[in-house]
């Protein structure tokens, strides 16, 4: 007999779950999208389970208006995902589960609904023809891949490799043997940042002509997110490459999940619900039991420490994938013994210089911007800081302007001291704009 209360989760923000009642004809499930009443309108909802009492007099409560389609409701690990995700980051369950999924599902179908959802389904995912020359892989590579592999159950690991070193190659062959010891198997593998996505995928593309390899970043359009989504819900779709929004996807048969460049910023959402992806992605392979792996050649200091302790298992790739390839020399100057001129040392001067001569390319790195960061009186000391903040306002000669780079307070640069009326005033310190100058006159 069906239970007369359903509980269902919206994404509000003063109750994220709300009781209703169940209609049985509807054959509702635990984790099935469901169109529900709220306030004046109708939203869609996730069914998080059924009860025969509420808190409320049930003569009160409302029904559930209908089902927005057949497709199959969402796992329970990715019920307990979502669930977890609120109660760590401080949010209601609905504010998580439902903005997870893709905007077409979450509105209530138009008399075009079936003709759009058959659309999606028809999507023709990218497929590459292009050859690729497999590498061989180097002794360091091939120890993490085989030891990696014979992983069990929920395995956390840190792939700690210098730039070059192959940490992709390592994730293909990885996601080889996944599919060798599961052919149904499927694969997250995350990336920080948008433009990291279509080489990636395309190369991956590559590799596995016979898999749907699907993508979901937020520069894709509406309906090619929920085109993606629905691949990976029905399980059409191999291996999913996404930014941070993709720890939520549905994949019910998720098998091993990656996690490339764990150390970048990008993985933190700050807006609407505040979470961390990467340690998301580290509780969905727990709840999944599945291993995980983490890459970086410069790992966060909080997934070190969690390796050097031995709660993640510790890779380390010391040399570059090519024999030949060798790590760029890192030399210090003295600026002491050797003076910047406008932020440029003699010695750097001439690096740049040789450099040029063999037709090659440098970058000069500078963490100053503007022409200097505080322009200060000879007279007095006085020195241009914000009236707003405590800190300096640089001086940018390109416009002729003071500006706080904290505020944006902006002001035009005084002729003379604002204290003492002198007009003995200098920018102190580096910036781009001066170490430009300085490289155009070298």
């Amino acid at each position: 007999m069906a239970q007369s209360i359903v509980k269902v989760i919206v994404d509000a923000p003063l109750r994220g779950q709300l009781d209703y009642k169940n209609v049985p004809e509807l054959g509702l499930h635990v984790g099935e999208r469901c169109i529900v009443p709220l306030g004046r309108r109708n939203v869609i909802g996730i069914v998080a389970g059924f009860s025969d009492s509420s808190e409320w007099p049930v003569n009160k409560l409302r029904k559930v208006a209908g089902r927005p389609d057949e497709i199959a409701p969402l796992s329970e690990n990715w019920m307990r995902l979502t669930a977890f995700a609120a109660r760590y980051y401080l949010s209601r369950h609905g504010m998580v589960a439902v903005p997870a999924l893709p905007k077409f599902f979450r509105r209530i179908p138009g008399p075009n609904y079936a003709n759009s959802l058959s659309k999606l389904r028809d999507r023709k995912f990218k497929s590459n023809d292009a050859p690729e020359d497999i590498p061989l892989l180097n002794k360091e590579q091939e120890a993490i891949v085989d030891d990696f592999s014979q992983s069990k159950g929920f395995s956390p690991a840190l792939l700690f490799g210098v730039t070059g070193s192959g940490k992709t190659e390592v994730y293909l062959r990885l996601i080889e043997n996944t599919f060798k010891a599961d052919p149904k198997a499927q694969i997250l593998l995350m990336v920080p940042e948008i433009n990291l996505t279509p080489q990636l995928v395309s190369r991956i593309g590559n590799r596995f002509k016979d898999r749907v390899v699907a993508t979901w970043n937020s520069s894709m359009a509406e309906g090619q997110k929920a085109s993606s989504w629905l691949a990976c819900h029905e399980e059409r779709a191999s291996i999913l490459v996404g930014t941070r929004l993709s720890v939520f996807a549905s994949l019910p048969n998720l098998k091993l999940i990656i996690v490339d460049e764990e150390h970048d910023a990008s993985y933190k959402s700050h807006e609407g619900v505040r979470y961390n992806a990467r340690d998301l992605a580290l509780k969905r392979a727990q709840i999944e039991g599945i291993p995980v792996l983490l890459g970086s050649a410069t790992p966060s200091l909080e997934s070190y420490r969690n390796a050097l302790e031995g709660r993640f298992r510790l890779y380390k790739m010391k040399k570059r994938a090519v024999e030949s390839a060798e790590l760029p020399r890192i030399t210090l100057i003295d600026t002491s013994l050797d003076r910047p001129q406008n932020g440029i040392c003699s010695e750097t001067a001439e690096k740049i210089t040789d450099t040029l001569e063999k037709g090659r390319q440098s970058i000069v790195f500078l963490n100053r911007r503007g022409f200097a960061p505080v322009v200060e009186c000879k007279s007095c000391g006085w020195h241009s800081t914000c009236p707003h903040c405590s800190a300096y306002a640089v001086f940018h000669k390109t416009t002729g302007r003071l500006t706080c780079h904290y505020c944006g307070w902006s002001m035009k640069l005084p002729t003379s001291c604002p204290k003492c009326g002198s007009y003995e005033l200098q920018p102190v310190g580096r910036g781009t704009q001066r170490a430009e100058e300085e490289l155009e006159v070298k």
